[in-house]
């Protein structure tokens, strides 16, 4: 399919790919997408409330609590309750989720690397920008 002259069919045509590439090395280590997000930002932001994270990530509380409760039992965070609100859990990165987000970390580098395989650095942070304006022009 030519795609030349269509801007929205392309963007379309490479989230899909680089969606279902992913999917496939996530489904090698059991997690969905989105979770990695989750794990990388519990690696920055260790302990934060399980409500702040819907706020965080972007995504609706009935979508964390769902994802915060399969990666519980998968071993990768831990939720405790808040010291100062008995209300509210805090969610904590394990040591095996630390070491499945290092991993993913290199699976990220890798990806990159491909996507961006012949592009300067100056048309990479051209991209960056272009990218960054549709995701303003989208919300």
């Amino acid at each position: 399919m030519n795609n030349k002259g269509n801007v929205d069919l392309l963007l379309r045509k490479v989230c899909k790919i680089h969606t279902n590439k992913v999917n496939q090395v996530l489904s090698k280590v059991k997690l969905h997408k989105g979770q990695p997000m989750l794990l990388k930002l519990l690696s920055n932001k260790d302990g934060i409330p399980q409500s702040s994270l819907a706020k965080e990530l972007e995504i609706t509380p009935a979508t964390v609590s769902a994802m915060v409760k399969r990666m519980e039992k998968a071993g990768f965070i831990v939720r405790r309750r808040n010291a100062q609100d008995e209300r509210l859990s805090n969610v904590y990165i394990t040591e095996a989720g630390k070491k499945l987000s290092l991993q993913l970390n290199g699976f990220q580098n890798e990806m990159e690397e491909i996507v961006f395989d012949g592009f300067s650095a100056e048309e990479k942070k051209t991209l960056e920008g272009f990218l960054e304006r549709i995701v303003e022009n989208l919300k």
